[in-house]
């Protein structure tokens, strides 16, 4: 009878750890059971941008509340390795999807042969990477933003234009891009000369102490030795206008930047800056999480691109509205 009653006990146990071992296989740790678990893996906090795309993404879980999803936003603080290690976590913790804001081009191609390694599909938000797996991607062609840039300052430029432009971090998907299209429109236009270019990161105060040196280098007397100069992004760009204004050539150097963001704006209908690049951030970061939930759900999903549009003083009041209604959206959640 005791010997029955091992045995019972015995098999008992076995089919319990059977049935844990079950479990554990088809589900994470901290996962539940039946959880949509989508992480957001973000470059960094600080940049307005990525602020708007977050706030989107924010929104759309708490307005749409979209069926046993939960959203888990990390930021990597523009480091690549950080970046992966997030990456990582995501892939332990069972996550259905990934929407990575890459940190670098090439670096954070090592993230996506994580997930995807994990057959976990990535979505690549605003900046692409190298690696041929990622699922889809959802952003604004940064090849483009450059190429309106160069459109616009050359349109209302002299015909024999000095150019200066500023660099974003070097290596980043949007820098190598719009730097790119920066190039390629020199070429379409012999009679420009590239003055002097540099990088200052995502930096609105180095981009003021480069263009302080460049100032008192090339200028010469009223003339300022350089006709125009474009900036890879707006918070680029205002350090540029605070050096262009301290040294009185408010007017006289044509500047051009990417994102509209509202000191630009205000810049714009001053008269201080010629144009900034309208990008969508809250489509952009809305958009991404759709298509996240959809790669979740193993539905097809394809690449979606968002367009530029150039912003100058004929259409700034409109964009001053635009960037007001987002600007309160990123209140809410920052």
């Amino acid at each position: 009878m005791k010997n029955g009653i091992r045995k019972f006990v015995l098999r008992f146990v076995v089919l319990c750890l059977a049935s844990m071992t079950v479990q554990a296989a088809g589900q994470k740790a901290g996962v539940k059971e039946g959880e949509i678990l989508i992480y957001a893996c973000m470059q960094g906090n600080q940049s307005g941008f990525v602020r708007y795309q977050v706030a989107a993404m924010n929104q759309y879980m708490e307005t749409q509340k979209p069926a046993n999803v939960t959203l888990k936003i990390v930021y990597a603080d523009d480091d690549a390795a950080n970046q992966l290690r997030q990456v990582e976590t995501a892939v332990s913790e069972g996550a259905k999807a990934i929407i990575l804001n890459t940190v670098d081009k090439v670096q954070s191609s090592a993230a996506v042969e994580v997930a995807y390694k994990a057959n976990i599909p990535v979505i690549t938000l605003s900046q692409r990477t190298d690696s041929l797996h990622e699922t889809a991607f959802v952003g604004s062609d940064d090849a483009e933003a450059g190429r309106l840039q160069f459109e616009r300052l050359f349109k209302v430029g002299p015909a024999n234009p000095r150019v200066a432009y500023i660099n974003a971090v070097l290596g980043h998907s949007a820098q190598v891009l719009r730097e790119q299209a920066y190039k390629e429109e020199l070429a379409k236009n012999p009679k420009a000369t590239l003055v002097v270019q540099n990088t200052a990161d995502w930096s609105g105060e180095k981009a003021l102490q480069l263009v302080e040196n460049w100032i008192q280098t090339y200028r010469q007397g009223d003339d300022p030795g350089i006709d125009m100069i474009a900036a890879h992004a707006d918070c680029i760009l205002v350090g540029v206008v605070t050096a262009v204004e301290n040294a009185g050539l408010a007017g006289k150097i044509l500047l051009s930047g990417i994102d509209a963001d509202m000191p630009v704006l205000e810049k714009i209908k001053a008269g201080v800056v010629d144009n900034t690049i309208w990008q969508d951030g809250i489509i952009q970061g809305e958009t991404a999480l759709k298509v996240a939930i959809d790669a979740a759900n193993g539905k097809s999903v394809q690449t979606v691109m968002v367009p530029f549009q150039t912003v100058t003083k004929d259409n700034v009041d409109e964009y001053i509205r635009k960037a007001n209604e987002r600007n309160a959206l990123a209140a809410k959640y920052f």
